[in-house]
């Protein structure tokens, strides 16, 4: 929209072709800008899908296993000091099972762990990013969580 100002301008055909001018050119950086941003949400969203880490084994070949599951997501949510940091199957915490037996949908041993990782959460209300880290490193690096996941988190 113009203004006034603008308007009164326009009677002067040199000066409306300069903001006509201008305004074409914004539009043109607003549309660069929007394509951009469409590119970058697009390959953020194709990295977080094929998001692994590439020191993981290679022959692993059951499903990707996302440590941030949607019940550990709404604890974190409601956590004190976690709030925030973590978001539900989260690229940064993704490892992968050594076959489909190992991990093939949410089965008993997910619960399970789901249920650990939400009493630890419960426990520890004030844990800071990294203590919670090292929790989820302990735990996926126990002998029956190694089996599962040879790479580990």
């Amino acid at each position: 929209m113009l203004t006034a100002c603008e308007t009164l301008r326009l009677s002067e055909p040199k000066k409306a072709a300069e903001i006509l001018t201008q305004l074409e050119q914004i539009a043109t950086q607003a549309k660069v800008l929007e394509d951009a941003g469409q590119k970058m949400e697009a390959a953020t969203q194709a990295e977080a899908d094929s998001s692994t880490d590439c020191s993981e084994p290679t022959k692993c070949k059951g499903q990707l296993h996302h440590i941030i599951s949607k019940r550990i997501s709404r604890e974190l949510e409601k956590h004190r000091t976690l709030q925030g940091h973590y978001k539900l199957r989260d690229p940064r915490f993704v490892t992968r099972a050594v076959d489909e037996q190992a991990h093939c949908g949410y089965q008993e041993w997910h619960r399970a762990v789901d249920e650990e990782v939400i009493r630890w959460l419960q426990q520890y209300r004030r844990a800071t990013p990294e203590q919670f880290i090292a929790f989820l490193r302990e735990l996926y690096s126990r002998v029956g969580m190694r089996a599962r996941f040879p790479h580990g988190f």
